[in-house]
């Protein structure tokens, strides 16, 4: 489960894949900047980023959230350890990488402002179980940013039938416990929906 965008069906995994996930060529279509101006963060709150992989999020977020905290969660060992090495050299401390489960996460429920979630729900088998997961780390008031894949052809990205549109993961959101409170196009080939807890 890691929230790169370049993991292409050929499955790559291990050296090969922790080499390629940090490239700068990503800024070129997701720009982490641009795309952390879209949500609902604030500098004091307490962010997972779930799917962290080698951290292309977790920086950007760390530095966004310079009185809050990131926990940077991910199930793959090898990568999480590429996480740590480039928070410490970037001398962050709000940050904590932690290895999690597919849907269990070494976090407090309900006690986070927001989860991030950057082409995630595309790498899971059950993307309603990982959403509702999600979900229950989350204050009443609490927000969740995903980044997909469109449910066409492209170069790179998951297999077709693991993507969904716009308007299938409103729906699943709504299933999970959330209102969707904005969609936005990142590239032709990618988007990113912004909900917000029902609970809230």
């Amino acid at each position: 489960m890691s929230s790169d965008s370049s993991r292409n069906r050929d499955n790559t995994s291990g050296p090969e894949l922790i080499q390629r996930l940090p490239s700068p060529e990503r800024n070129v279509t997701v720009d982490p900047l641009r795309v952390l101006s879209f949500t609902e963060i604030s500098y004091r709150h307490h962010v997972a980023d779930i799917g962290c992989g080698p951290g292309f999020f977790t920086l950007p977020l760390a530095k966004t959230l310079y009185s809050g905290k990131v926990y940077a969660l991910d199930v793959n060992e090898a990568i999480l350890e590429v996480c740590r090495e480039r928070v410490a050299q970037a001398r962050l401390g709000n940050v904590e990488v932690l290895r999690c489960g597919e849907y269990d996460f070494p976090v407090e429920p309900a006690s986070l402002d927001g989860v991030f979630l950057s082409f995630v729900l595309s790498q899971s088998a059950d993307q309603l179980r990982l959403l509702q997961a999600a979900r229950k780390l989350l204050k009443p008031t609490g927000w969740c940013s995903i980044l997909e894949w469109h449910h066409k052809e492209t170069e790179g990205g998951p297999p077709l039938e693991q993507r969904k549109d716009p308007d299938e993961m409103a729906a699943l959101a709504r299933e999970a416990g959330f209102r969707t409170r904005e969609r936005r196009e990142l590239n032709p080939d990618q988007y990113m929906i912004s909900l917000r807890n029902l609970a809230g």
